[in-house]
C-alpha cells in the first residue's frame, strides 16, 4: 500500500491511501492528523504490524469509518490495532513535548487508563529510538515539502 500525504499551505492536507488492490480511501487533514499518520506508519513499519491501522486500511477499512460511531465501536480491534493506536498518540505527544524518560511507564499507564482488553507492550531501548528516530525523519522530509507537494510512503 502507499500512503501519500499532500501539504497545502492555505487550506487543508490530503492523505491518500492506495491499496494493493488499487482502490483508494483519503482525507482532508489537518497537521495533528499529518502527524498521527505518519506516526502510526513509522511504529507499524518498524514492529512488522500487519493488523494495525495501516493494516486494516490495506484491508478496506474506509478512513470515514474511524469518525462513524456505530461503525467505530462494531470494529475488531486486534492486539496489533490497540498497541498503535496508544503508542501512535504517545510519539506524537513526544514531538510536541520531549521524549520521555519512561516511554514504556508512560504506555502502561496510558493502556491503564483507556484499554483494558489487551496488555500494553513492553518495547526495548533500541526499538523505542528506532520508531523515534524514523518518525523524525518522515516529520523532517514533511517540514521540508513545499505547498502542493507530496511524500510517498511504502506500507
Amino acid at each position: 500500500m502507499l500512503i501519500q500525504f499532500t501539504k497545502h499551505t492555505h487550506k487543508k492536507h490530503v492523505i491518500k491511501y492506495i491499496r494493493d488492490n488499487g482502490t483508494i480511501t483519503w482525507m482532508h487533514a489537518d497537521d495533528f492528523f499529518v502527524q498521527h499518520d505518519l506516526s502510526h506508519f513509522a511504529l507499524e513499519k518498524t514492529l512488522g504490524y500487519t493488523t494495525a491501522f495501516c493494516g486494516m486500511i490495506n484491508a478496506g477499512m474506509q478512513l470515514n469509518d474511524f469518525e462513524n460511531r456505530a461503525v467505530r465501536t462494531s470494529l475488531l480491534i486486534t492486539e496489533q490495532a490497540a498497541h498503535a493506536e496508544n503508542m501512535a498518540n504517545l510519539f506524537v505527544t513526544e514531538l510536541t513535548q520531549g521524549n520521555f524518560e519512561d516511554f514504556n511507564g508512560v504506555l502502561q499507564a496510558a493502556y491503564h487508563h483507556f484499554n483494558r482488553t489487551f496488555k500494553a507492550p513492553l518495547l526495548n531501548a533500541e526499538t523505542i529510538d528506532a520508531i523515534r528516530s524514523y518518525f523524525c525523519s518522515l516529520i523532517y522530509r514533511w517540514h521540508q515539502l513545499e505547498s502542493g507537494d507530496t511524500l510517498t510512503v511504502e506500507f
